[in-house]
């Protein structure tokens, strides 16, 4: 993960606007019926793609797919706490929550699911409904109003000679960063035509794995910029 370039603005306007709604879908390997591999689990979560009955659905198919799978559960795990940690995604959280609480259980007591999950579109509001991307759009509006302020402090520091300490504290808190450089995660762009074009995009992803989880950002090239420049 790294600072997405839209969001480095020179003014409030052009930041907001760089925050578009966009929609997201995906599924992991426990929310299946049975254990399946990341390559069925692909053709599952494509299915649902091509489906012209989901609710919620959009209309525009230009995507960016992460993806993450592993043989085993505590490689698995691993990657998906370092990523977890700066950049919660509910698809990838619930997968790693999944997967830790099975390392603890009991083979025999372990259950699956008797009838598989709905996989359903959801709509974002805004891309920074993403963690990583919303601590990214505070930076900057953070560095926007210190900017703003500049115009103003010569006259503010002529009146107030004895507010030193004041001022001090205000620039520390308008330099603190929240955003963090994070792991990097299998990703896939996509600028697919259709529904259709996009699922048979998706139906190329996977591999023997039994442990996998995908998340798909899908939109305009506009409403997903931010994203694929995050995650670049």
């Amino acid at each position: 993960m790294k600072f997405p370039l839209s969001f480095k603005t020179s003014n409030r306007e052009a930041l907001n606007a760089a925050c578009q709604n966009v929609y997201i879908i995906g599924l992991n390997s426990y929310q299946t019926p049975s254990l399946i591999t990341a390559a069925a689990g692909s053709q599952s979560l494509a299915t649902a793609v091509k489906d012209m009955t989901r609710q919620t659905r959009p209309n525009i198919f230009n995507a960016v797919i992460l993806s993450c799978s592993s043989a085993h559960i505590d490689d698995f795990i691993n990657q998906l706490t370092a990523f977890n940690e700066l950049c919660p995604l509910p698809i990838f959280l619930h997968a790693e929550q999944h997967a830790k609480s099975l390392v603890t259980l009991d083979t025999d007591k372990m259950k699956l699911p008797t009838t598989e999950q709905s996989i359903e579109w959801q709509g974002l509001r805004d891309c920074c409904g993403i963690t990583a991307l919303s601590h990214a759009f505070v930076d900057q509006s953070l560095q926007l109003v210190s900017d703003e302020g500049v115009q103003l402090i010569s006259d503010i520091d002529t009146a107030l000679n004895d507010a030193a300490q004041l001022k001090s504290a205000r620039n520390s808190r308008l330099s603190l960063s929240r955003f963090k450089a994070g792991p990097h995660i299998s990703i896939t762009h996509s600028n697919a035509q259709s529904a259709r074009a996009l699922g048979q995009q998706i139906e190329l992803l996977g591999n023997n794995d039994k442990h996998w989880a995908y998340c798909a950002f899908v939109g305009s090239t506009e409403q997903i910029t931010p994203i694929k420049e995050l995650f670049s």
